[in-house]
């Protein structure tokens, strides 16, 4: 099932059922849509979980990429 959401930036969109608050979306270099990842403890830093691929209206057609970042 999908679940729907609203990001603090105020943006809405249909991602996984398992989707939790905390969750955090990305678009990565050369993908075809955004996908949500969870963080996972402070054990292990800037390391995540891909919790599954999602809709974000307004950012499908690459309204919200500027320029590649690295992380």
């Amino acid at each position: 099932g999908r679940r729907f959401f609203v990001t603090k930036k105020g943006y809405f969109g249909i991602g996984p059922a398992e989707l939790e608050e905390g969750d955090e979306i990305y678009i990565l270099a050369g993908g075809k849509v955004p996908l949500v990842l969870r963080p996972l403890p402070e054990s292990q830093p800037n390391t995540f979980e891909l919790v599954g691929d999602c809709y974000v209206h307004g950012v499908m057609d690459g309204e919200a990429v500027t320029e590649p970042t690295q992380r």
